[in-house]
């Protein structure tokens, strides 16, 4: 092998391994991102994909960059599907904290109470519907400690969806406040007065749907009248 040859092959061996590094790169699902709310007092569960046999750990910072839970954080395997899961230690009510997952890091993440909030227009009636009675209310408040993700209305009839299309969870603002369901607002608001723990609303609502729409076909096949 002439000098040349040498290089030319040094070069496609370390391109081959830039591009492993790449492939192997953790990837967390659209609910599992920076600015959520998780669960106090309860096992925190993330997810996400990988290579195959990829090893994955997990650990989570305080607001003064110190560990909580295990020092050296919680390890899991990707499985031969690229699919991976782990349960953290919970998280005590507050935060901001940083959970740090192989390359991905997700910041501002606070541990309080979280809610799903699901139904039709009821639900999904957004307070920028209601400023006629509620103007001077919803103009004075922020608080960033209260924080929702609208899921986005995606229909998939054959088979359940492993991950939602692109959101964000956003915090109580004057930029926000008005795609907020109107019902969980105040309820959010309310409860977040009582305890002062964060509170988590994840917004899951689509006016006019009929309630077999929310119910896989399998659990539907008891009540036949109902296809």
């Amino acid at each position: 092998m002439n000098q040349s040859q040498k290089y030319l092959s040094i070069a496609l061996a370390t391109l081959t391994a830039l591009s492993f590094s790449v492939d192997a790169k953790v990837k967390l699902p659209g609910m599992i991102s920076s600015g959520m709310i998780v669960q106090r007092e309860q096992p925190v569960k993330l997810w996400g994909t990988a290579d195959p046999g990829e090893p994955i750990n997990v650990k989570v910072t305080n607001s003064k960059n110190k560990s909580t839970g295990p020092r050296k954080g919680v390890d899991t395997t990707a499985d031969s599907d690229g699919k991976w899961s782990i349960e953290y230690p919970a998280l005590k009510a507050g935060g901001p904290y940083t959970i740090t997952i192989n390359d991905e890091v997700v910041n501002d993440v606070l541990s309080g109470d979280v809610f799903l909030c699901s139904g039709q227009s009821n639900m999904e009636l957004p307070v920028g519907r209601v400023t006629d009675m509620f103007a001077d209310e919803i103009a004075s408040y922020d608080n960033p400690s209260i924080r929702q993700i609208i899921i986005p209305q995606v229909v998939e009839f054959h088979k359940p969806l492993d991950d939602i299309n692109p959101s964000q969870w956003k915090p109580v603002n004057a930029e926000n406040v008005m795609s907020f369901s109107a019902l969980a607002y105040f309820f959010a608001k309310d409860l977040y007065e009582r305890t002062g723990v964060p509170v988590g609303i994840i917004n899951s609502s689509w006016g006019g749907t009929p309630v077999e729409s929310w119910i896989s076909e399998k659990n539907l096949a008891e009540f036949p009248r109902a296809l």
